[in-house]
Formats: structure tokens, sequence, C-alpha cells
């Protein structure tokens, strides 16, 4: 006897789901720089146009290397997606990677982006990549995956990620409430 999980979602509101998806900064040089001052945005969750000015004030400088402004437009990309651009945040990310910006936190940011934009195969694509790459905080792509997959209607990944990210993070309350909305059945 083969028996089959269904899962149904007691919401509809899977664009939704957490009310936003997870990201990344990324750490950059230590001091007073307009570029510091954009990590420490970004880090800090200032999302306003004064964190924003930071940024682009860093470009403005011509002394950064590739490293620092591949890891700055990181940072601006994670400013611009919570202040809901999240198409100029993609262009942020696609201009870390021209400049060699490699780490696997940059996929989960990509994954974001994508679920913000309505792109939910392109946010799965990347936050398994994420994933793959061996990101620091798996759940955080984990979660980006699960939304995306609501957005599909594939209510059953979605639960599973969400269950995985939960397990990996069994303090992270607005998971615990995520998987709330799911009512699991047993057709035998």
């Amino acid at each position: 006897m083969k028996i089959k999980l269904a899962i149904a979602i007691t919401s509809l509101a899977a664009a939704t789901a957490l009310s936003a998806p997870a990201f990344s900064q990324s750490m950059v040089v230590v001091g007073r720089s307009a570029a510091a001052g954009c990590y420490q945005n970004a880090a800090l969750h200032q999302y306003d146009m004064a964190a924003l000015r930071d940024c682009n004030a860093a470009f403005d400088h011509n002394m950064m290397d590739r490293n620092t402004r591949a890891r700055t437009h990181v940072n601006r990309a994670v400013i611009l997606m919570n202040m809901g651009q999240p198409l100029s945040a993609l262009r942020d990310l696609e201009d870390a990677v021209g400049l060699g910006f490699e780490a696997p936190e940059i996929q989960l940011n990509f994954s974001a982006a994508y679920v913000r934009l309505n792109r939910p195969q392109d946010a799965v694509d990347a936050a398994t990549a994420a994933i793959e790459a061996g990101i620091e905080r798996p759940e955080r792509a984990y979660v980006n995956r699960a939304i995306a997959y609501e957005m599909m209607d594939n209510n059953v990944a979605a639960y599973q990620d969400y269950l995985t990210a939960l397990e990996l993070d069994p303090d992270w309350t607005a998971v615990r409430r995520e998987l709330d909305r799911f009512r699991v059945v047993n057709n035998s």
C-alpha cells in the first residue's frame, strides 16, 4: 500500500509569505569609508534614502578595488530590495558577479530579487545554487525556495523547504508560522 502525502495550504497569500524573502549583505572594509557605511546600513537594516546615498557615494570614489566595489554592489542591492526596488537590486547583483563576486550568498540575494520580481523558477534555481554552493546560513535559501515553490503552487515542496529551514533554525518563529498555514493530510 502506497501512502500519499497531500499538503494543502490554508492561505492563498503565497507571494507574501514571511512578508519578504531572505537576503544576505556582504562584508566590506572596516573604517569610515562610504563603502563601510553602505555595509553598515545593510547589516543594520537601514533601508532608506540616506543609506542609499552612502552606497552611491562609495561608487564616486575610484579608490575601491574590484572586491570592495563588488561587495558594495551586493550591499546596495540589499538596501534597494528592501526599499521596493528589486529590478535595480538585480542589476547591482549582476554587476557584482561581473566584477568576479562568487560567494554563495549572492545566489541567496538573486533568489530574493527573483521572488520580488515574480520569477519563481529563477528564484528556485538561485536558492538551490546557494544551497549547493554551501551557503553559511542555508535556512535562508530554503525559505526563499519555499516562497517560490508556493508561487508555483507546489505546496509539497514549499512545506518540505519550510520544514528544513525550521530544522536548521528551530528558533525562527516566522518560519514556524508559515508551517502552521499548512494542513498535512494522509491520503492512503
